[in-house]
């Protein structure tokens, strides 16, 4: 037996060396599979990431997170954008200015998972609750401002950044303390 008869007994290959039409319609439907179980990032629960808030030994609470869109983030940085006036005339187009503690409450608000959300952010007792204590919460983005510091915001936001796609090559995954620390 040549090489050539071992490519002709192949039942995956054509004599042209080409993949058969079963392996080719195959691959297609693993391909559909495949971009249809990728469009569920915000619901597949493998893809999640648990946030714990703690401070010091104190564990505070946890959320789940998930990634979010370009489209996703671009809408939310458009809500964010402040216009201002340009100081160089009235003619020139008006200067945007993003309100990046909001910028970064929204965006953790839109990627925790949908039963966290109701959990923390859409609960109407921790919004009373914070009221009661002069918080001021009308959002329910703004319960994010009420419970984590600046540099846990960050933090959030980083890990969403991650999860999104933005993760830089050779980047190694820093948890909160660490964080803090540098």
């Amino acid at each position: 037996m040549t090489a050539n008869n071992d490519v002709y007994e192949n039942e995956e290959m054509k004599p042209t060396g080409l993949p058969s039409d079963e392996v080719v319609a195959m691959t297609q439907e693993e391909l559909i599979n495949g971009l249809l179980a990728a469009a569920d990032y915000a619901v597949d629960e493998d893809s999640m990431k648990l946030v714990v808030v703690e401070r010091g030994c104190r564990k505070f609470f946890e959320f789940k997170i998930h990634a979010l869109s370009e489209t996703e983030l671009m809408r939310i940085r458009k809500q964010c954008l402040n216009y201002k006036r340009n100081p160089a005339g009235k003619n020139l187009p008006k200067i945007e200015e993003l309100d990046i503690a909001k910028f970064r409450s929204m965006k953790i608000y839109e990627a925790t998972a949908d039963d966290d959300k109701l959990k923390l952010w859409d609960n109407p007792q921790i919004k009373a609750g914070l009221n009661a204590k002069g918080k001021n919460i009308i959002m329910s983005y703004e319960i994010i401002d009420a419970v984590l510091l600046a540099g846990e915001k960050v933090w959030v936001s980083d890990v969403i950044d991650k999860l999104s796609g933005y993760k830089e090559d050779g980047e190694e995954e820093v948890e909160l303390e660490e964080y803090a620390k540098n």
